[in-house]
C-alpha cells in the first residue's frame, strides 16, 4: 500500500450518537489518499463497536482502542504513527463536507509556506440543524492578533497541518490541555504561515458535553498559559489580563438563547423554536426568553411586525 498523503487524527471518547456520521464524512471525501487514525480513548458506550464495524469495511482506518488517557495524549499518539505529509484534524461529533480535503490540499500545494490551514464552518446543534456560519480571518496577521488575545484563529477540527514542523514542535502540549489548539497555532505561526479558506468545509457540532462548556476554568487556565508563553517567546509585553476579550461562561438557558438567536439570524426557524422553547423552560421568568420565543414562533412575521410598528411611530424600520 502506498504512503497516504493525509493522516487524519480523530480521538474518540463516548461519542456513540455522532461518531458513525463523523467517520462516514471522512470516508466519503472526494480526495481519497488518506489514512484515518482513530484512537478510541477508553469509551464505555457503543463507540468501540461502531468503530470496529467501520474499520472492518475500510482499510484506510487504523483503529487503536485502549484505556482512557485524555484527549491531548490521544492526539499525540495518533501523530506519532501518522505517515502522511499532511495532518488533518477531525472530531468525533463533527461532519466534514465532501470537498474539504481536496480544497485544502490544493491550497497547500500552491502555498508551501503555509503550515496550518483552516476554513469557514457551520455550527450545528445536536440534531444537525444549522445554527450559524462562522468565518475566521483569512490572513496570518489577523489570525495571530486574535490568538494573542485568546480568541479563535483557526477552528481546530477544520485544520490541515504540515506534519513535519508539527512533529518538530513536539505536537500538542499536555500542559495546555483545553487550549492545545491555540497553543499549537501560536507556535506554528512563529515558523510559517497560518490561513483560513473562506468556504465552509466542516460542520462543527455544539452540545452540552462540549469541553468548552464542561471544563471552562481548566480551558481558561490553559489558554492563559498558551497566550503568556507566546508573548514571552516573541519578546512582547503581555497584558496584565491577556484574556480580557474572551467571553465569560453562560448558563445552559443563556446558551440555548444564543443558539436560538443564531438560528433566527440564519433563517432556520425550526431550530430556533426548539432552542427557544428549551431556553424558556429553563428561565420562563426572564423577559429575554419571552421575546426570543415570540420571535422564534412568529418567524419572518416578527420582523415584518416590528417594521410596521416602527413605521407607525415614524421611525426607520
Amino acid at each position: 500500500m502506498s504512503r497516504p498523503r493525509i493522516s487524519v487524527l480523530m480521538p474518540v471518547y463516548n461519542a456513540e450518537r455522532y461518531v458513525a456520521q463523523a467517520v462516514e464524512s471522512i470516508l466519503t471525501q472526494s480526495y481519497p489518499n488518506f489514512e484515518l487514525i482513530i484512537i478510541d480513548d477508553g469509551s464505555t458506550d457503543s463507540s468501540p463497536a461502531i468503530l470496529n464495524h467501520a474499520a472492518g469495511r475500510d482499510s484506510r482506518i487504523r483503529l487503536t482502542s485502549r484505556p482512557n488517557t485524555g484527549y491531548v495524549r490521544a492526539l499525540n499518539e495518533a501523530l506519532a504513527i501518522a505517515q502522511g505529509e499532511l495532518v488533518a484534524r477531525m472530531d468525533a461529533d463533527d461532519v466534514a463536507l465532501p470537498e474539504r480535503f481536496a480544497r485544502q490540499v490544493e491550497y497547500l500545494e500552491r502555498h508551501p509556506d503555509c503550515l496550518a490551514l483552516g476554513s469557514a464552518f457551520e455550527l450545528i446543534d445536536p440534531d444537525g440543524a444549522v445554527l450559524a456560519r462562522e468565518s475566521p480571518p483569512a490572513g496570518q496577521q489577523e489570525i495571530e492578533a486574535r490568538l494573542l488575545r485568546g480568541l479563535g484563529g483557526l477552528c481546530h477540527p477544520t485544520a490541515m497541518i504540515r506534519r513535519e514542523p508539527m512533529a518538530e514542535l513536539g505536537g500538542y502540549r499536555q500542559e495546555c490541555y483545553g487550549a492545545e489548539d491555540k497553543d499549537l497555532w501560536l507556535r506554528l505561526g512563529e515558523r510559517g504561515g497560518l490561513a483560513n479558506l473562506g468556504d465552509v468545509l466542516l460542520q462543527c457540532r455544539v452540545h452540552e458535553e462540549n469541553f468548552t462548556f464542561t471544563h471552562y476554568e481548566q480551558g481558561m487556565g490553559a489558554l492563559r498559559r498558551a497566550v503568556t508563553d507566546a508573548h514571552r517567546r516573541r519578546g512582547l509585553v503581555c497584558p496584565a489580563e491577556p484574556l480580557a476579550e474572551v467571553p465569560l461562561p453562560v448558563t445552559a438557558s443563556e446558551r440555548r438563547r444564543q443558539w436560538a438567536w443564531s438560528a433566527i439570524q440564519s433563517g432556520n426557524y425550526s431550530a430556533a423554536r426548539k432552542h427557544a422553547w428549551a431556553a424558556w423552560r429553563g428561565s420562563a421568568g426572564a423577559r429575554e426568553s419571552w421575546v426570543l420565543l415570540a420571535y422564534a414562533l412568529l418567524g419572518t412575521r416578527a420582523d415584518a411586525l416590528r417594521a410596521a410598528y416602527r413605521r407607525l411611530r415614524g421611525q426607520p424600520p
